[in-house]
């Protein structure tokens, strides 16, 4: 959460405990529960004008170009060395011993 929204929500607190001395217990739980859920819908709609600017539409599309050709350059690295990791031993019968 940034700063501003816990300073909002700590101070959203503070008032709701004011009142809560002049009223009722269960009054303040409604009250801190309504300034948790608009803080809560705040908090998501910055998130969500976040998640839909142009720098980070970019940004998305600038990671996964990255993950791809690093997909493609670990796709090389283990094409050379399959060789190595797909041989398996040739089992070779075990000689009987006699005594």
């Amino acid at each position: 959460m940034q700063p501003r929204t816990l300073l909002t929500v700590a101070l959203l607190a503070l008032l709701a405990s004011a009142r809560a001395e002049e009223e009722d217990g269960s009054l303040l739980l409604g009250s801190v529960q309504g300034y948790m859920e608009q803080a809560s819908r705040t908090v998501q709609d910055a998130l969500s004008s976040v998640h839909e600017s142009d720098l980070a539409v970019v940004a998305r599309g600038w990671m996964d170009n990255r993950f791809r050709s690093l997909k493609g350059y670990w796709s090389k690295f283990t094409d050379k060395f399959t060789s190595f990791w797909d041989s398996t031993p040739v089992d070779q019968p075990i000689p009987a011993i006699e005594s």
